[in-house]
C-alpha cells in the first residue's frame, strides 16, 4: 500500500472512531473494524471517461489519476480483451485505489464473458491486502473469485436467507445490491436451491424492494414457479407476487413482462389463474346467489379446467364488496353495468370459443372469438353486450338429472373435441 493510501485509509478511520459507540463490554476496536464497508465506487463524470476512453484508443499518455480510472473503461464496447489484458498489467494491485475499483467493476459488470473470467482470475491471485475495507472481500474468495464461486454464493445465500446479510459477510455496502454479481447470484439461487421456505423467505426481501430487483424478477419467476408446481408448496403467494408485480400474461400493457419467462413457466402460472378465477367466482356465487344449482355448474366446469384458457370476471358492486371480504388481492375483474348489485358473470374460453356463466338465473352463452374475444381484460362490461351475438346458449334446466350437462357436454364434444362424461362432472346429492 503506498503512503497516500495508507494516509487516507487513518483519515476514514479517524472519521469513523469519532462517532463510534463504544460498548464496555466488547473490543470496541474489533466492533468498529466489522463495521467498514465497500461503498459506491467514486464514479469520474461521464465526459471525464469519455475523454480517458479516447486518450487511451489513441495511445496518449496517461497520468496516475487517468491509470487508477483505467477499470471504469474496462466493459466499454471498444475496449477487447487484449485491451483488458493490458489496462490490468498496468494497475497496480498493490495499491488500495486501484484494486477497489477493480473489485468494483467486476462486482457491477459481472457477465459471462471472458473479460470477467479475466477479472474474477486476476481478483483471486491477490493474497496480501493491506486495506480494511477489502479484506473481508478476499477472505471470501472462495464466493467471489473462485471457479465455483456461483455454487458457494447459492450455500450462502440459503444460510443467511437475506440479501443485506450476504453483502454484510463479504462487508460491501447496500448498494451492491443492485450489482450484476449479486443479481446473478440471486437468480442462480432460485434457479439451484429447492428449499421453498428459504426461497419465500428471501423473495419477500426481494419483493419489498422491488425497484432494485425488477430486471431479475422475471427469472426468479420462471425458476420458482417451476419449483411450486413440483412441490405444490406455496401457490397463492407465488400467485399473489407475480401477479402484482409482472402483471397479467394473457392480456393488458404489463403481459409483456413475461416475454422473458419460459413458456413452461408461462403455462403452469397461467393454469393457476384460471384455477384461481373459477374458484373465487364460486366464492362470490355461494355468497350472493343462494342456489343449490351452482354446485352442479362447479362441478361441471371443473372437469373441464384443463380446457379453459382465458378467464375474466364481472361483479356488480355487492359482488366485488364480497370479493374484498374475502382477501383476493390478485383477481383480475371488471365491473358488470346494468345487471343487479349482486349479480356475477364468469367469462372463459376453450378452444376456439368463448363462454359467459351468469350468476343467479342467468343463461349459459357460448361465442366466437371474434365476437367477444375483447371481453377479456375490459375494464366494465354491460349486461347488454354480454347477451348479444351469441352462436349459443342453455338455461341451466334440471341440473339434477343432468339436462343441462348433457346438451353443453355434447356440443363441446363436437364443436372443441372435448369428450367428458357424467362421470367426469356428475353430481349426486
Amino acid at each position: 500500500m503506498s503512503l497516500r493510501d495508507s494516509i487516507k485509509d487513518l483519515r476514514n478511520a479517524a472519521k469513523r472512531l469519532d462517532t463510534a459507540n463504544f460498548n464496555p463490554q466488547m473490543n470496541a476496536l474489533e466492533k468498529f473494524l466489522e463495521g467498514i464497508k465497500v461503498d459506491k465506487p467514486a464514479l469520474p463524470p461521464e465526459d471525464v471517461l469519455k475523454k480517458l476512453l479516447i486518450k487511451y484508443l489513441l495511445g496518449e499518455n496517461l497520468d496516475s489519476k487517468d491509470r487508477r480510472n483505467l477499470p471504469f473503461i474496462i466493459y466499454e464496447q471498444e475496449i477487447t480483451f487484449n485491451d483488458t489484458v493490458k489496462i490490468l498489467n498496468v494497475l497496480d494491485f498493490n495499491r488500495t485505489s486501484h484494486l477497489r475499483r477493480v473489485v468494483s467493476v467486476y462486482l457491477l459488470n459481472y457477465d459471462n464473458t471472458p473479460k470477467t473470467k479475466l477479472l474474477r482470475e486476476r481478483l483471486n491471485v491477490v493474497r496480501e491486502v493491506d486495506s480494511v475495507s477489502l479484506k473481508k472481500i478476499f477472505a471470501s474468495r472462495e464466493n467471489l473469485f473462485m471457479e465455483n464461486h456461483m455454487a458457494n454464493m447459492e450455500k450462502i445465500f440459503a444460510q443467511k436467507l437475506s440479501v443485506a446479510k450476504v453483502l454484510e459477510t463479504f462487508g460491501l455496502s447496500n448498494f451492491y445490491k443492485a450489482s450484476n454479481f449479486i443479481q446473478a447470484a440471486i437468480v442462480n439461487f432460485f434457479q439451484i436451491n429447492k428449499n421453498m421456505s428459504a426461497q419465500f423467505e428471501i423473495l419477500d426481501e426481494l419483493d419489498a424492494e422491488f425497484d432494485t430487483y425488477k430486471n431479475i424478477f422475471p427469472y426468479i419467476a420462471d425458476a420458482l414457479i417451476q419449483s411450486v408446481s413440483f412441490t405444490n408448496l406455496g401457490k397463492k403467494k407465488c400467485i399473489e407476487i407475480f401477479y402484482r408485480r409482472l402483471g397479467d400474461p394473457r392480456f393488458g400493457y404489463m403481459r409483456f413482462n413475461w416475454d422473458k419467462i419460459s413458456e413452461k413457466s408461462k403455462a403452469i402460472f397461467l393454469r393457476w389463474l384460471v384455477e384461481d378465477d373459477l374458484e373465487i367466482f364460486f366464492k362470490i356465487i355461494k355468497q350472493t346467489a343462494l342456489d343449490r344449482m351452482w354446485r352442479y355448474r362447479e362441478k361441471f366446469w371443473r372437469a373441464y379446467l384443463p380446457h379453459i384458457s382465458s378467464t375474466w370476471i364481472f361483479l356488480g358492486s355487492d359482488a366485488k364488496r364480497v370479493a374484498r371480504q374475502l382477501g383476493d388481492k390478485n383477481m383480475g375483474h371488471g365491473s358488470l353495468d346494468g345487471g343487479a348489485s349482486d349479480q356475477s358473470v364468469f367469462v372463459f374460453q376453450i378452444g376456439q370459443y368463448i363462454f359467459s356463466e351468469w350468476s343467479h338465473n342467468g343463461k349459459l352463452r357460448v361465442y366466437t372469438t371474434e365476437s367477444a374475444s375483447e371481453f377479456f381484460g375490459l375494464s366494465s362490461l354491460s349486461k347488454w353486450e354480454i347477451n348479444e351475438n351469441f352462436v349459443e346458449a342453455w338455461i341451466h334446466s334440471s341440473p339434477g338429472t343432468y339436462s343441462w350437462q348433457k346438451k353443453v357436454s355434447e356440443w363441446l364434444k363436437v364443436n372443441c373435441g372435448i369428450n367428458k362424461t357424467e362421470k367426469d362432472w356428475g353430481l349426486k346429492d
